[in-house]
């Protein structure tokens, strides 16, 4: 059955995306990273709605789902003001802004229960880490996986709309042969301060690893995210090997 398409996002204005505007207004929107972040955050969200609905969520946890996708980011902005950066060693984003919705009461504007916010706290905090922290609930759980995948798969997104001109840069350095073992283990790719521009490249290849749900992966086969990704590179030689190995991939979880 052919996936849901979420290239697009399509919403009404309401009091959750007036809250979250409320808040982003406060930066300068007119810088193109920030502007990035901002509709970012709302693709996200419409990816969590998809997820929602195909997992067959109840109408309050379609609303949860809302929330989490819209706020995943929000430590983003108080972290570019800052440092002019969106590197989370300056300042983690996801802890950062599950810090700010707690202590600024964010979520009291938002129509979720009080009882999940706590999910909201720990699924936003857990979004941009290599891996999930220990000792969720299963429900938590569940939030924290769609966050994850509704994040990558609009990175996958922007790297393959031409209006957002997100750039994939290369150079000549080599792919060391630690970087190719997580990789063709099945693992996704940590980024540490040694990784290169060409090893970057196999980072997002590896996303395809932390993606947890079938729509998830029948939505970048069908829309050939990754092939569009790789007919953009310039030296195909050198990174065959992790496409090819990344659409066997897909085949084999599909299957």
């Amino acid at each position: 059955m052919r996936p849901f398409i979420i290239d697009f996002f399509f919403f009404r204005k309401g009091e959750i995306m007036n809250a979250f505007d409320e808040y982003t207004n406060k930066f300068d929107m007119n810088d193109n990273k920030l502007s990035y972040k901002y509709y970012h955050s709302y693709r996200v969200m419409n990816n969590m709605i998809v997820l929602a609905k195909n997992l067959n969520l109840s109408y309050c946890d379609i609303k949860l789902a809302k929330c989490i996708g819209l706020l995943h980011d929000i430590g983003r902005f108080e972290q570019y003001k800052r440092y002019h950066s969106f590197n989370d060693k300056l300042l983690d984003h996801g802890d950062y802004g599950s810090k700010i919705i707690k202590e600024k009461n964010i979520l009291t504007k938002f129509d979720i229960k009080e009882k999940d916010y706590e999910i909201v706290y720990k699924t936003i905090r857990n979004h941009n880490k290599y891996e999930i922290e220990p000792n969720l609930t299963k429900r938590e759980l569940l939030f924290a996986k769609m966050i994850r995948d509704a994040d990558k798969i609009d990175i996958l997104y922007a790297l393959n709309n031409s209006e957002i001109k997100s750039i994939i840069y290369e150079d000549d350095s080599d792919i060391r042969d630690e970087i190719k073992q997580q990789f063709f283990n099945h693992t996704l790719v940590k980024r540490d301060n040694k990784i290169t521009t060409n090893e970057n490249i196999v980072v997002i290849f590896s996303f395809v690893y932390d993606l947890n749900f079938n729509l998830s992966l029948d939505l970048i086969k069908y829309k050939q995210y990754y092939e569009k990704i790789y007919e953009r590179l310039i030296d195909k030689d050198k990174f065959k090997i992790y496409i090819d190995y990344v659409k066997q991939y897909i085949d084999e979880r599909i299957d």
